[in-house]
């Protein structure tokens, strides 16, 4: 089941920014070219995972400079393009805070992950992980935000607090697979492999995706 739901929720994510992309004028262009764009993300994913790129847990590691990284790239420059900006200009503010509860299912399936021996308990909730309560927050700070009682600045700092979070949990991971005992052999390979690799390759991505446009949308706003 937690196999299932990490491709599942991972593929539901992926969809999600058709709702902003549609709303362009040149909307399939812009569909286009972020399709084309996540297709070739994946295959480079696929590609890392099976020449065994990644199973290497030597300094540097690998998952930051090959996945993470680029990935933070990726969506601060997709985000930033001119078509991207016009159709994130008719997409309300709140929007882009509710999708961050998508987190709650994410953490759910790390936690049972865990369960089954995949990830050790560092990495959940009940350890060194904090994210989930970014995704709790966002119903709230959305629901005070679409009725005008939490203005811009207050959503703003919400957003940068959010994203002191997924570092700190970005970290958690890191700091469990590269600098410390704390995963087995199996948990470490496991974690670099489909499924699991689509937890930095897909779904933190898309997080760091929604706060960046949340962030643009929010600093644009007078």
């Amino acid at each position: 089941m937690v196999v299932t739901g990490f491709y599942l929720l991972s593929l539901g994510m992926s969809f999600s920014p058709f709702y902003i992309l549609r709303r362009s004028d040149e909307r399939k262009r812009l569909i286009r070219n972020y399709v084309l764009g996540f297709l070739t993300w994946l295959i480079y994913l696929l590609a890392l995972s099976n020449t065994g790129v990644l199973s290497d847990f030597s300094l540097p590691p690998r998952v930051p400079l090959l996945i993470i990284i680029p990935s933070i790239i990726i969506s601060v420059f997709f985000s930033g393009s001119s078509l991207f900006k016009e159709a994130m200009a008719r997409v309300p503010v709140t929007f882009v805070v509710y999708i961050q509860t998508f987190r709650i299912l994410v953490e759910g399936l790390i936690y049972g992950a865990f369960l089954n021996g995949v990830f050790p308990k560092s990495v959940t909730f009940e350890g060194t992980n904090f994210d989930i309560l970014v995704g709790v927050s966002a119903l709230l700070v959305g629901f005070l935000g679409q009725r005008n009682i939490l203005g811009r600045k207050g959503l703003l700092i919400w957003n940068i607090l959010s994203v002191c979070i997924l570092i700190l949990t970005g970290y958690s991971f890191i700091s469990t697979y590269y600098f410390s005992d704390l995963a087995d052999t199996f948990q470490a390979l496991q974690f670099v492999q489909v499924p699991y690799l689509l937890l930095p390759g897909v779904l933190l991505p898309v997080a760091i995706f929604y706060h960046t446009v949340s962030i643009r949308q929010l600093m644009s706003k007078n």
